[in-house]
């Protein structure tokens, strides 16, 4: 019991401080008035600690806990003086200030827990109305605005309801453009089938030409050669007949003979017209081939124009930009120089942008 002093909250050892049992209790007795002070709260405090929590116990924990307070930065100031006059007790003073705020500062963060209940849960419930409200924009942006929790609800309505609509504008305006390059895509595979089926005719029908000029061709071959055969049974008969009848042979061999130049006139003039046939079909389907093609430079020329349309109105924008800006008024010929010069650098800034810009 000599080295030990004692109190209901406080247990602290005189000799662990290397302090007599006589100055001890002088200090002791210094803290003495306070920790009573507390005894005197602990009943309250565990009473608050038991009952319910609603306002009016909010109040009373706000209450006990200044009175801890006060009762804490009293000990503090008797801390402060006892340490002035007792030097060799100042850790035993340490320990009586650090095992009473140690007592007090659990007491006192409970208070606070307690006198905060209603607050913590108005911060539960932003937060909470936060995260429902970010999560009702999700589907639609990424971005969360500022206070979201603290927003009023028929702001967070209209601002709900704009989020949606632009989402839903940006949608529409991207299956617009899938749509468009579907019926593109579907204009240029019927008009490549048309070529196609087209090609197909014209192939068609020069088989068809060739076909008919070769029955053609056959036809005067068999006839040629029904009339050579006749030739040579009249040429044998014109000889049989003797000299009598070697005038009338000599007239029908020049007859014969101008049977046969029409045959082949004949012939050659089919043989023309099937080649001129030939030709204008290689040709038109050449110009087809020619037309398809300058077709496609055409699109990619025109996607290129519309693709760089943009830049190509900022760069203009640039330029016009350049040429207004004002140039200064300057009084000294060094400056004058300076300024000169600069405008023609602007100048020609601004000539190359606008050529460079047309290019595009």
């Amino acid at each position: 019991m000599n080295e030990i002093m004692k109190t209901d909250l406080v247990k602290i050892k005189a000799s662990d401080y290397g302090l007599e049992e006589s100055k001890a209790k002088e200090i002791e007795a210094l803290f003495l008035p306070m920790l009573a002070k507390m005894s005197e709260l602990e009943d309250e405090y565990n009473n608050i600690l038991k009952e319910e929590i609603n306002p009016e116990t909010c109040r009373r924990a706000k209450e006990l806990r200044l009175c801890y307070v006060k009762v804490r930065t009293g000990t503090a100031e008797i801390h402060k003086k006892a340490k002035e006059f007792y030097l060799n007790g100042g850790r035993f003073v340490d320990g009586w200030k650090n095992a009473q705020l140690f007592a007090s500062g659990e007491k006192e963060k409970n208070l606070k827990a307690i006198e905060d209940y209603y607050e913590n849960l108005e911060n539960a419930r932003l937060e909470k109305l936060r995260a429902d409200r970010a999560a009702m924009l999700k589907p639609f942006t990424d971005i969360e605005p500022l206070a979201l929790g603290h927003m009023e609800q028929a702001v967070f309505d209209n601002y709900l309801a704009g989020v949606k609509l632009a989402y839903e504008a940006k949608i529409a305006a991207e299956k617009k453009a899938e749509e468009d390059r579907i019926a593109r895509e579907k204009a240029d595979a019927a008009e490549r089938e048309r070529i196609r089926l087209e090609n197909i005719r014209l192939q068609k029908e020069a088989k068809e030409r060739e076909a008919q000029i070769e029955a053609e061709r056959k036809k005067v071959r068999l006839e040629q050669e029904k009339r050579d055969a006749e030739l040579a049974m009249e040429r044998a008969r014109i000889e049989k007949e003797r000299e009598a009848e070697r005038k009338a042979a000599e007239a029908e061999r020049q007859r014969q003979a101008l049977i046969q130049a029409d045959l082949k006139a004949k012939a050659d003039a089919e043989r023309i017209e099937r080649e001129r046939i030939e030709s204008e079909l290689r040709a038109k389907q050449e110009t087809e081939k020619q037309a398809i093609e300058a077709e496609k430079r055409r699109k990619a020329a025109e996607e290129k124009r519309v693709k760089l349309a943009p830049d190509k109105t900022k760069l203009l924008l640039f330029m016009q930009a350049i040429n207004d800006l004002p140039r200064p008024e300057v009084t000294s010929i060094e400056a004058a120089d300076i300024t000169s010069k600069a405008n023609i650098y602007l100048v020609q800034a601004a000539n190359y942008i606008r050529d460079n810009a047309n290019k595009l």
